[in-house]
C-alpha cells in the first residue's frame, strides 16, 4: 500500500496548524519548510504547536486502526460464542491461575475490548482472595465480585515483617466483607497477626467450608493462635483443623458436617463431644483425626448401645490417636458404605491389643467398616471376596464385589500383628454368611490357621518358618464348629503358594519331611481332600535339597504342584 502524497499531507498538516491557532489565539502559520515561515524566537512555539498536533492525530489514528482491528476480529470463531460461553472457558481458567501469575485473568482483559467486558463484568470470575495479592488487587477483587460469596486461599508462612502491614490490611478488608465469605483455607504460624483471629472470629453468616493449619515457626511473631472461637450461624459443611482447635466444641455449626478433619488439636474434645459431633452429622462422607492426646487414663465405656449410624461415609481416617478414642469410635460408629479405611493404633496404646477390647465390646461396628454388615443383593451362596495381607505391623484388607471395593490398612505394633489377624479370622468365623479370603502372610511369626479354616480360599506365605507351620496346619483335621464334623483344616482351600527364604539357621530338612507329610495325609491316604487347583512352592534346589528330592512324589499326588527354583526365576 502506498502512502499518501505530500500535498495531502501539507494540507491536513495546513489543517490541524488552522485548528491549534484557533485554540490557542495564535497566528502560527504551516509551509512546507517550517523554519522558513517563522523566526528563531517563534521557533519554540512551533516546535510545540506541531508536536501536539503529531500527538493528537497519531492517538486518532491508533484508535481507528484499533477499531478497525476490533471489528476485523469479530469475524475469529471464538466471537461468534455467546458471552456465557466465553465466561464459562475464562471461569475454568481461573481454577487452574491465579492473578499474580504471568498469564492471569488481569493479562486477558488487554487481548480485546470483548474480552475486557466478559471479564471486568462477570462478578463471578472475581471471588478468590490470595495472600499474595496486592491490597490494590485484592480491593479490586471485591469490587468486581459485587456480592457474590467469596473465597480466601492464605498462606503467609515465612514472611519477613515488611509484608505484615499488607497483609494486616488484607485481612482487615475480608473482616469487613466477612458476611460474604464462603470457604476458607488459611495456613499461618502459630503466632500470628491479631488479624488472622480477628477474621476467624468474624460473623461469616454464608461460610461452609473452613480450613486452618497453625504451624510453628521458630522466628515467628505476634498472638497465640492455639485455639479460637466460631461466631453463631448456619452449620458448616466442611471443616479441617490442624495445630489449633475451637474454643468449644460444642458449636451448632459442628452439625450436619460432610468432612471432618482435626490434626493436632490442644486439647481435643472429649470422647463424649465427638461422638455428639458426629451423632449430628448423618451426612458425613469423611471422617480425619491424626495425634490426638486425651489427657487422663480412665478407659472410656460405651453411653448407649445404640451406633452412631453413618450411612454416607466414604473416608475413615484415623492415626495415632489415643487409645480410648479408638475404642469408642471403632464400637460406637456404624458406617456400612467406607470405601477407604486407614487406622494406626501406634499412639499410647500400651496394656495390650486395642482391637481385643474392641472384640470384648462387640464387633458389629468393625464388621460394618469391613463391608461384611450386609451382603447387599448378593445372594448367600456368593460369598464376599477379600484380600488380607498380615505384614510385620499391618494388615491390608481389600474387598472387592457388587462393585462396592475398599481398601483398608490397619497398622499395629509388631507384637501385635499376628493377634490382630487372628481375632478377625474369629470375627469371620462367628458371621452367617462368612466371605472368601485370600490370605497372604508375611510375618515371622507363625498364625493359627483355626479361625479362618471356615473362610479361607487362597493362601500365600512368605517365610521359612511360617510356612513350616503353616504346612503342619493344614495336614491336620479338625471340627467343623458350625456343622459339628470332622474335616480338613480349610476344606475350601483352593490355592496355596508357599515361598521358603532361606536362612543359614533354618533346618532345611524340616521342610521337605513337612510337605511329604502333608501331600500324604491330606491327598494321598484315605479320606483324601479334594485337589487344589494352584499349588506352588518357591525355594532355592541347593538351599531346600530336601523338598526338591521329592518333587517326583509330590508332582505325583498333587499333578497342579508348580516348583519354582527362585535362585533362577
Amino acid at each position: 500500500m502506498k502512502p499518501p502524497q505530500k500535498e495531502a499531507v501539507a494540507e491536513a498538516l495546513s489543517i490541524l496548524m488552522g485548528s491549534v491557532n484557533k485554540e490557542n489565539d495564535t497566528q502560527f502559520v504551516f509551509q512546507e519548510i517550517p523554519v522558513a515561515f517563522a523566526s528563531l524566537a517563534s521557533l519554540p512555539d512551533n516546535v510545540e504547536a506541531l508536536a501536539l498536533a503529531k500527538a493528537c492525530i497519531n492517538k486518532e489514528l491508533d484508535t481507528l486502526i484499533s477499531s478497525m482491528q476490533h471489528r476485523s476480529n469479530l469475524a475469529a470463531p471464538i466471537h461468534k460464542l455467546p458471552i456465557e460461553v466465553l465466561v464459562m472457558i475464562f471461569a475454568h481458567f481461573t481454577a487452574s491461575s491465579s492473578l499474580s501469575d504471568n498469564c492471569s485473568l488481569l493479562e486477558l482483559t488487554t487481548v480485546n475490548k470483548l474480552w475486557y467486558d466478559a471479564i471486568v463484568h462477570s462478578p463471578q470470575l472475581w471471588t478468590v482472595v490470595e495472600s499474595y495479592f496486592s491490597p490494590k488487587i485484592a480491593k479490586l477483587v471485591v469490587q468486581r465480585s459485587k456480592n457474590l460469596p467469596l473465597s480466601l486461599i492464605w498462606d503467609n508462612r515465612g514472611c519477613d515483617e515488611n509484608e505484615q502491614p499488607e497483609l494486616a490490611e488484607i485481612l482487615d478488608l475480608l473482616v469487613q466483607n466477612s458476611a460474604r465469605l464462603r470457604s476458607i483455607k488459611i495456613t499461618v504460624p502459630t503466632r500470628s497477626e491479631p488479624s488472622v483471629r480477628r477474621l476467624l472470629e468474624s460473623n461469616m453468616p454464608h461460610l461452609q467450608k473452613l480450613q486452618v493449619e497453625a504451624v510453628w515457626e521458630p522466628y515467628s511473631v505476634g498472638e497465640s493462635l492455639e485455639e479460637f472461637e466460631l461466631m453463631e450461624g448456619p452449620p458448616l459443611r466442611e471443616i479441617s483443623l490442624g495445630g489449633v482447635c475451637l474454643s468449644s466444641w460444642s458449636s451448632p455449626r459442628l452439625s450436619r458436617l460432610v468432612a471432618l478433619d482435626i490434626t493436632k488439636p490442644h486439647p481435643p474434645p472429649s470422647i463424649e463431644q465427638l461422638l455428639a459431633i458426629l451423632a449430628n452429622s448423618t451426612q458425613l462422607e469423611r471422617l480425619g483425626l491424626c495425634e490426638w492426646y486425651r489427657s487422663g487414663t480412665s478407659p472410656w465405656k460405651p453411653l448407649s448401645d445404640r451406633p452412631i449410624t453413618l450411612p454416607h461415609l466414604k473416608d475413615f481416617d484415623v492415626q495415632c490417636i489415643d487409645r480410648s478414642y479408638f475404642v469408642a469410635l471403632l464400637t460406637s460408629v456404624y458406617s456400612p458404605s467406607t470405601r477407604s479405611v486407614t487406622i494406626n493404633t501406634g499412639l499410647n496404646n500400651s496394656g495390650g491389643n486395642p482391637l481385643e477390647e474392641v472384640f470384648a465390646l462387640g464387633a458389629d461396628q468393625l464388621t460394618a467398616l469391613l463391608g461384611l454388615a450386609n451382603s447387599g443383593p448378593q445372594s448367600p451362596s456368593t460369598p464376599v471376596a477379600i484380600n488380607i495381607s498380615v505384614e510385620t505391623s499391618e494388615l491390608q484388607i481389600g474387598k472387592f464385589g457388587n462393585n462396592e471395593a475398599r481398601q483398608i490398612f490397619i497398622r499395629l505394633d509388631e507384637e501385635h500383628c499376628a493377634q490382630a489377624a487372628s481375632l478377625l479370622g474369629q470375627l469371620f468365623l462367628a458371621l452367617p454368611h462368612p466371605p472368601e479370603v485370600e490370605l497372604s502372610i508375611y510375618t515371622l511369626e507363625p498364625l493359627d490357621l483355626s479361625p479362618w479354616s471356615r473362610c479361607l480360599r487362597k493362601l500365600s506365605v512368605h517365610c521359612t518358618v511360617v510356612c513350616r507351620a503353616v504346612v503342619k496346619q493344614l495336614a491336620q483335621r479338625t471340627v467343623d464348629p458350625i456343622k459339628g464334623v470332622t474335616t480338613w483344616m480349610c476344606p475350601n482351600l483352593a490355592s496355596i503358594d508357599l515361598c521358603y527364604l532361606h536362612s543359614a539357621d533354618e533346618i532345611a530338612e524340616l521342610d521337605g519331611v513337612a510337605l511329604e507329610t502333608l501331600v500324604r495325609a491330606r491327598w494321598s491316604d484315605t479320606g483324601a481332600a479334594e485337589q487344589l487347583l494352584e499349588f506352588t512352592v518357591r525355594c532355592e534346589a541347593e538351599a531346600y535339597p530336601s523338598i526338591w528330592s521329592r518333587a517326583a512324589f509330590l508332582k505325583e499326588a498333587t499333578p497342579c504342584l508348580s516348583l519354582v527354583d527362585t535362585d533362577t526365576d
